[in-house]
């Protein structure tokens, strides 16, 4: 994975993404934000947003992932799940989370939606990337952890049933889809056999052209904000509710 994120399609295609929906926020808060990556991995992430001035924190709960993370440059790093979020309330304006709750039970999904929420100062966001269709449900999703792979609906639901609102809500990688079928049926998991990520960079010109295919769906669906109908994940931008006014405490006269 270290490797690959710097060069394949997949990875630069959604660090530009994500690079667009932070540009997002960061233009409604009008200053550099405080960022937690909830799920860091090996972490270009976290170096590509603090080069850009955001204070970012990077959460994992691989020692080896937070190793290659701090060799990328100094930044603040923290060992812990992301289903349970070791921070005060209100301590970040972005979350995000790439990748990484596919991983977990369902049954998990909405606390840890929570406490995504929980993190977030009123008005914050979340940014969520997730693998889509589970009858996409592959050997490689077996040998990385995937539990489960969930719908747009799906995703829409969990998000309203902790709070949030989304703002951006969609497909992604949606071009690739057709081949997806081509997928599915000669990556399908077989009982008995040792799982292994089909993760591996095509010839130059490939990628070099798939990244561009992924760059134009990311201006449709960040920049102008159409979502896309079938993709093989769903990213989503969706804020936390704003504080609401106290109760006045006076009783009203009779």
């Amino acid at each position: 994975m270290r490797a690959a994120e710097e060069t394949h399609w997949w990875y630069r295609g959604l660090h530009d993404q994500v690079r667009r929906a932070v540009a997002l926020c960061r233009e409604d808060v009008g200053r550099p934000l405080r960022i937690l990556d909830a799920g860091c991995g090996t972490g270009k992430v976290v170096s590509l947003l603090a080069a850009g001035g955001d204070a970012v924190t990077g959460l994992d709960l691989s020692a080896t992932a937070l190793s290659l993370t701090g060799r990328r440059g100094p930044s603040a790093l923290v060992r812990a799940s992301a289903a349970a979020l070791p921070f005060a309330d209100a301590a970040f304006d972005t979350v995000l989370s790439l990748d990484v709750l596919a991983n977990l039970p369902p049954a998990a999904l909405p606390a840890a939606l929570a406490d995504c929420r929980r993190v977030l100062v009123p008005g914050g966001r979340l940014i969520l990337n997730i693998v889509a269709y589970q009858a996409l449900y592959s050997e490689h999703d077996r040998a990385v952890g995937v539990v489960r792979r969930y719908t747009r609906g799906q995703i829409a639901r969990l998000l309203d049933g902790a709070g949030f609102a989304p703002e951006r809500l969609t497909y992604a990688n949606t071009v690739l889809f057709p081949a997806a079928l081509v997928r599915l049926w000669r990556k399908r998991p077989r009982p008995g056999r040792t799982p292994h990520s089909d993760l591996a960079l095509p010839p130059a010109a490939v990628n070099a052209a798939l990244t561009r295919v992924r760059v134009i769906e990311n201006i449709l669906t960040m920049d102008f904000g159409l979502p896309l109908p079938v993709g093989l994940s769903i990213f989503a931008v969706a804020r936390a509710p704003r504080r609401t006014p106290p109760r006045p405490n006076h009783q009203p006269r009779m």
